[in-house]
């Protein structure tokens, strides 16, 4: 094959690809243009539906403005009332709390001196009076011991049977 030929062909071979990319860019802007028509009246819609609900919207905001502003007022005027309400509480809280604080402690300083004041008592019982009836209770004791200690030495130098009468004449 020729050269020529060879060029010929790949000539005939381009000239026929440019024509289908021709004919394709012109399908392609066909279709956008379509497409183009079709949004626009997709938009045309939407805004001919819209408008009436955004004029209705505006009027509902331009009518509810002033009752807003009143609303936000009365918020902020609930709010400070109520700041010093909350406030006066816990100043009363503060205060109610400082007083049982303080009764506690008075509590706390009767208990306690109640407390010293028994073992004051106890100990002064202890010392003054149990311990002094101990010891006599030890002497009588002791009394007792030396007394039947003695009789029954007595006894037994008299006699049994002697013996014997005394302890009776005790137990009666």
């Amino acid at each position: 094959m020729n050269q020529n030929a060879v060029l010929t062909i790949f000539v005939a071979i381009t000239a026929v690809a440019f024509c289908l990319q021709l004919i394709l860019l012109y399908l392609l802007y066909k279709a956008i243009e379509k497409s183009s028509a079709r949004m626009e009246s997709v938009a045309n819609r939407m805004e001919e539906r819209a408008t009436p609900v955004l004029a209705t919207a505006q009027a509902i905001l331009e009518e509810a403005q002033p009752r807003i502003g009143e609303i936000t007022g009365n918020l902020a005027e609930a709010s400070a009332i109520l700041r010093a309400q909350v406030a006066g509480v816990a100043e009363a809280t503060g205060e109610i709390m400082g007083r049982a604080r303080m009764q506690a402690a008075r509590l706390d300083h009767m208990i306690t001196s109640t407390t010293d004041k028994i073992s004051e008592t106890t100990d002064f019982l202890q010392e003054k009076v149990i311990s002094p009836i101990r010891r006599v209770q030890a002497i009588v004791s002791a009394v007792k011991v030396g007394v039947g200690f003695l009789r029954h030495t007595r006894a037994r130098k008299r006699g049994p049977q002697l013996a014997t009468a005394e302890d009776e004449e005790m137990f009666i």
